[in-house]
């Protein structure tokens, strides 16, 4: 399952400059991290920079130890969440947001 969202570009960029800032942190490169994962480092940095799938996020966050929130730049008042109900992923920025999708699927249920 992918993020899907009009904010995804947004959310790409913020799930590939976190992961490369917990990498300098962690005094760890792009390379190392994606040999931990078992992959190639050209697939891990297209995956970071595009669309990344849900379970590679899961993946990065365990490589790194940290959580998947933790690959998320946010400050504490700000709201990030993905909701994945029926095969399809829903994310939301705000309350608002969250409690339109929350209602969509209250609906369709």
């Amino acid at each position: 399952m992918y993020l899907c969202s009009s904010n995804r570009s947004i959310m790409s960029e913020n799930i590939s400059h976190k992961v490369k800032e917990l990498c300098r942190n962690k005094g760890v490169t792009i390379k190392e991290l994606a040999e931990k994962m078992e992959v190639a480092p050209e697939s891990l940095s297209r995956t970071i920079n595009g669309n990344p799938q849900l379970s590679t996020i899961r993946k990065i966050a365990d490589a790194l130890g940290v959580s998947v929130t933790d690959l998320f730049d946010r400050n504490e008042d700000e709201l990030l969440a993905i909701v994945v109900c029926d095969g399809v992923t829903h994310t939301a920025t705000t309350k608002a947001e969250l409690k339109a999708i929350a209602d969509k699927l209250n609906k369709s249920n």
